[in-house]
């Protein structure tokens, strides 16, 4: 059977199966509505026309030519349509399609569940171990394989989570009516606390280290071949989540030092400026009038008097010291200790246990295509019983 080529079945039909902005609106729109059960053209109609309204693009005279265009679209991948009935409901791929991006919208981050979902694994490998008819490929095949997405999707959050506190940050200070000490202050709260589940989520993943272990009992068994691509499978994924939520903290680390320099230099721009628009608005406000030789300063009738100068009163300094008006050094992020000299060894021990139960399997393979197609020939050292004090296992 000939594979897929990918790209370019997707070229041909890129924009039926990914919906532009619009469509993609008008389906949720539908699926939030009706979900699993029917609805005419006539509320499809009403969704479009809502769905434009509130984006600010409706445009009645071309409203009929559009609707037409859009409903045919989605018949495509999205709806079903009864010409009978003259009814439409969902397809698979649409109904597939809908559902997934409100999952995904309405995913909380829990690191009890992330826990839960790491006891179970190890739990469930550890009875697939003890259990008659049941071995590794059983348990990636029935448990793995389906927590595994969940604990991706996890991860995924606690990352957009960070980018959009960031992003809340960046909108928010642009408005002219925020109150940015409070915003900051806001913003700063929020990272601790994604800061927070990221250690409580890297606890969580501590149990990867006990699944690890108990594959490597397995991988030095006599009967490790067959399980030696889904060991590397799990293996390789332990290893992933692991830097992914390192990444996440050093990421948050990275952002709060950016935050406070940030902080330093409104701060500074906003007294620079301030200051300015105070100088400028006394120059042009402010009068004198003469009193013999002397002039006498009149301030704006906003301004209250304040005494600038007194004969009788020495000069007061205020010494600040330079680190207080220098911008702060970012903070380093913390350096996690990983045990590199465990790690190291556990693969190098990896590595030449699968070498040898690589050479085992290729010398057994051509052992046994000798005896099929003919004699195996022993040498006189083996036949002799040098060879035989060892025990050989195939």
């Amino acid at each position: 059977m000939q594979a897929t080529d990918l790209y370019k079945e997707a070229k041909q039909h890129y924009h039926q199966l990914v919906p532009d902005r619009e469509d993609g609106l008008i389906l949720l729109a539908l699926y939030q509505q009706y979900g699993d059960k029917e609805f005419t053209e006539e509320q499809i109609i009403d969704i479009i026309t809502r769905v434009f309204v509130d984006l600010g693009r409706e445009n009645k005279r071309m409203a009929y030519e559009r609707n037409n265009q859009i409903i045919i679209r989605l018949q495509e991948f999205f709806l079903w349509r009864d010409r009978n009935r003259k009814i439409y409901r969902f397809k698979k791929y649409g109904e597939e399609f809908c559902k997934r991006i409100n999952k995904r919208l309405a995913e909380s981050y829990s690191p009890a569940k992330i826990k839960r979902i790491f006891n179970y694994l190890l739990d469930s490998l550890q009875k697939s171990s003890t259990t008659e008819g049941d071995n590794f490929n059983t348990w990636v095949e029935d448990h793995f394989n389906a927590r595994s997405n969940e604990l991706a999707e996890q991860i995924e959050i606690l990352d957009q989570q960070v980018g959009e506190s960031v992003k809340e940050f960046k909108v928010k200070f642009k408005s002219q009516h925020v109150n940015i000490i409070r915003l900051i202050d806001t913003v700063s709260k929020g990272l601790e606390i994604i800061k927070a589940h990221a250690a409580e989520l890297t606890n969580a993943f501590q149990t990867t280290y006990d699944i690890d272990e108990h594959i490597q009992g397995i991988l030095e068994g006599p009967d490790a071949f067959p399980y030696l691509d889904n060991i590397r499978k799990v293996q390789h994924y332990n290893e992933q989540v692991r830097a992914h939520l390192e990444q996440i903290s050093i990421r948050i680390d990275k952002i709060k030092p950016q935050i406070r320099e940030f902080i330093f230099e409104f701060n500074q721009r906003e007294l620079d400026r301030k200051t300015d628009r105070f100088i400028h608005y006394l120059l042009d406000r402010s009068s004198y009038q003469r009193s013999g030789a002397q002039k006498k300063l009149e301030l704006p009738d906003a301004v209250p008097p304040f005494l600038i100068r007194r004969s009788d009163t020495a000069a007061r300094f205020y010494i600040v010291s330079s680190r207080d008006l220098m911008p702060k050094p970012p903070v380093k992020p913390p350096v996690r200790e990983i045990d590199q000299v465990r790690k190291g060894e556990m693969i190098t021990h990896n590595k030449h246990l699968l070498y040898v139960k690589k050479r085992i399997s290729f010398w057994s393979e051509q052992a046994m295509e000798v005896i099929r197609n003919g004699a195996l020939w022993i040498s006189p050292p083996y036949s002799s019983g040098y060879w035989r004090k060892s025990r050989v296992t195939c």
